[in-house]
């Protein structure tokens, strides 16, 4: 059975966010004009979002997303998914998300998630929404 369309989108959100060498305008298609998205509490805009995308392209080495879990039902998703980013010091950070996604004309326009680390120390708290 094929994935539904919203699977499909998200799958390729991550594989460009998480490809440092992929244009923030890419990552930006994604979206739509009023993205939010909402990460332990703290709101983001689309603006916040790709200013946020900027700085962990500068602050990490690499970034890793691996889906454990996603669950689609027209035009909403749901992930457990974990971020392992490797900072150019070689010090990982290992970050549990529980995220709601919902879509709209084929384009993302709402994240609400939730963040645990796993691995790591204090401040990669703020690694879900870095600016």
């Amino acid at each position: 059975m094929a994935a539904p369309a919203s699977e499909q989108i998200i799958r390729q959100m991550f594989t460009t966010f998480t490809d440092f060498s992929t244009s923030l305008d890419q990552l930006k298609a994604f979206l739509t004009s009023d993205y939010q998205q909402i990460v332990d509490g703290r709101t983001l805009t689309r603006d916040d979002f790709l200013t946020h995308a900027q700085a962990l392209r500068e602050a990490l080495q690499s970034l890793e997303i691996t889906i454990e879990r996603i669950i689609c039902q027209e035009d909403m998703a749901a992930t457990v998914h974990v971020a392992r980013a490797t900072r150019p010091s070689g010090h990982i950070s290992t970050i549990r998300v529980i995220a709601f996604f919902q879509l709209r004309e084929g384009r993302i326009a709402l994240v609400d998630e939730l963040t645990h680390v796993l691995e790591g120390n204090g401040e990669d708290k703020t690694l879900g929404s870095l600016q």
